[in-house]
């Protein structure tokens, strides 16, 4: 019962980290839409979204140790 739980929470707990990852993306562009970004910003964008998303999930797994 206790494994089922700890599934569900770790699956909420999951999306809450990624909405908070995004949401901090956004807030650092400035609430710039992709189109006024060149396409060099985009990939910087998408480069450092996928930094921050590897970090959080190699902080989840150092704290399960």
């Amino acid at each position: 019962m206790d494994r089922i739980i700890s599934m569900i929470l770790n699956r909420l707990l999951r999306r809450a980290i990624n909405r908070g990852v995004d949401a901090g993306v956004n807030a650092a562009l400035g609430g710039r839409e992709e189109q006024q970004m060149s396409p060099d910003q985009q990939q910087a964008v998408q480069r450092n979204t996928k930094r921050a998303r590897q970090m959080t999930r190699m902080a989840s797994r150092m704290t399960r140790l």
